[in-house]
């Protein structure tokens, strides 16, 4: 006797970026209108695409199926027949964040500083709850301890602070980087320079060769990055640094900053993004950012920090919670990982990593330009990897859950459930053509009385 080996099933189905409906037949690869790849269409229960005009159809319809093409290969879902399904719903996809906390003075709220007048000594503790830090509860700790005696100003704390926790990003691992803030008021860097170049966790700031600066010394205050949405211009939310030494290189100016920068790179920064603290503000705080960590699928797990603040001895010190870590949805990097665990219980993988997953499945999250600063909802030294597969491609999914014709054997003969997922790229041409796109042919069969008379995904749900 002939028996099935699972109890339930799970189809994933992921689109192409950017493919759009071209599709008449899926029979023939060598007549016009076959499948392209990475194409997703509906067939009925003779594999002819169907449309919004025709999916609906009983008669003709019995049951669809889901089918894309792979190379020259074409993946078929099982039948979804019209009286087996149980939900039908779709979600858009949308940006994850990192997380964003402040002390003291947030970028925004200049009543908020940070208290120095506690008399005590102070200790900030920066405790990383990323998944990886959750095993047997050995999570990373960074103490930073600061003297009383040592702190006659809020920048003075505000400075031991930051340095110290990019010491330990930079030398430690610590997945947390930290940056000043203050309420001042700039004014611009005189020259004849039209751009510098920073790179993060670097303390070195490159002046364009031959380019002069003429108001930058040892102890000025820079303000140095972009407002929100990577916006030209240095707002009171963009972190401040404070120059340790200027020199001059066979012509070219390089600024030295006393901590490593903490934003991302930029090989050219305009003059309009780095300025001078000309006017020193009263209040002075310290934003804490999670960072982008490395991914590689089947190896390294896509995580993003989360953290945890314990203050003491600081006082009236105001603790802003910016922003908090969201994973997202349809994030390139979550639809990997979901379709890896679906073609094979979490795919070929060997326990022991050998050999190492391809080096073109890796997307690290190196600062450079180009990065993607559409997760951060505030000005930010966070930032996000923009390549093929990262952050910034988006999928929206459609789920229909369903019995199918088959039955388990576990137990007595119950019927077997069965999830389809269906990922396409945000904005994606296939998703709402006319007529055979996915979301319109989808809409018109799950409509049908005789399969529940579901209601249709509009495009807040799916794109």
């Amino acid at each position: 006797m002939s028996v099935l080996s699972v109890q339930n099933i799970q189809e994933t189905f992921v689109g192409a970026v950017a493919k759009s409906r071209t599709a008449t037949q899926v029979i023939d690869p060598n007549a016009s209108g076959y499948i392209t790849d990475g194409e997703i269409v509906v067939v009925n229960s003779s594999g002819t695409i169907v449309d919004s005009a025709t999916a609906g159809t009983y008669n003709a319809t019995p049951y669809i199926q889901i089918v894309e093409r792979n190379g020259d290969v074409l993946t078929w879902s099982s039948k979804i027949y019209t009286d087996k399904v149980l939900r039908y719903k779709g979600r858009l996809g949308a940006q994850g964040t990192e997380q964003i906390y402040s002390i003291g003075y947030d970028g925004v709220t200049a009543t908020k500083a940070l208290d120095i007048t506690a008399g005590l000594d102070y200790q900030l503790t920066v405790i990383e709850n990323q998944d990886d830090m959750m095993w047997s509860e050995q999570k990373k700790k960074n103490v930073t301890s600061v003297p009383n005696n040592l702190v006659t100003s809020q920048q003075d704390l505000a400075k031991a602070i930051a340095k110290n926790v990019m010491k330990k990003y930079t030398t430690d691992g610590l997945s947390v980087t930290a940056a000043m803030l203050n309420s001042g008021t700039t004014t611009a860097i005189t020259g004849t320079w039209t751009s510098a170049k920073v790179v993060h966790g670097s303390p070195y700031v490159t002046f364009n060769a031959t380019g002069t600066v003429t108001n930058v010394s040892s102890g000025t205050i820079l303000r140095i990055g972009t407002t929100t949405g990577g916006a030209s211009g240095v707002g009171t939310g963009v972190p401040v640094y404070t120059v340790a030494s200027v020199q001059t290189v066979n012509t070219v100016v390089i600024v030295t900053l006393d901590m490593p920068y903490a934003g991302p790179t930029d090989s050219a920064m305009v003059s309009a993004n780095m300025q001078v603290l000309n006017t020193v503000g009263a209040s002075w705080g310290v934003r804490f950012t999670g960072k982008s960590l490395p991914f590689r699928r089947d190896f390294f797990k896509f995580k993003r920090v989360s953290f945890t603040l314990q203050m003491s001895g600081f006082g009236a010190t105001l603790l802003t919670k910016t922003q908090e870590m969201n994973y997202g949805y349809g994030d390139g990097r979550l639809v990997i990982e979901e379709e890896s665990f679906t073609k094979g219980f979490q795919g070929a993988l060997n326990r022991m990593t050998v050999p190492l997953p391809l080096a073109n499945e890796s997307f690290t999250a190196s600062p450079t330009t180009g990065l993607s600063y559409a997760s951060v909802a505030t000005y930010g030294d966070a930032f996000t990897i923009s390549t093929p597969g990262g952050a910034t491609n988006l999928y929206d999914a459609i789920t229909i859950e369903f019995y199918s014709k088959d039955s388990q054997t576990v137990v007595a003969s119950p019927d077997m459930m069965q999830l389809i997922k269906i990922y396409s790229p945000d904005t994606a041409g296939q998703n709402t053509a006319a007529g055979t796109g996915i979301r319109p042919a989808l809409n018109a069969f799950m409509g049908q009385a005789s399969v529940g008379s579901f209601t249709a995904l509009t495009s807040s749900e799916f794109n």
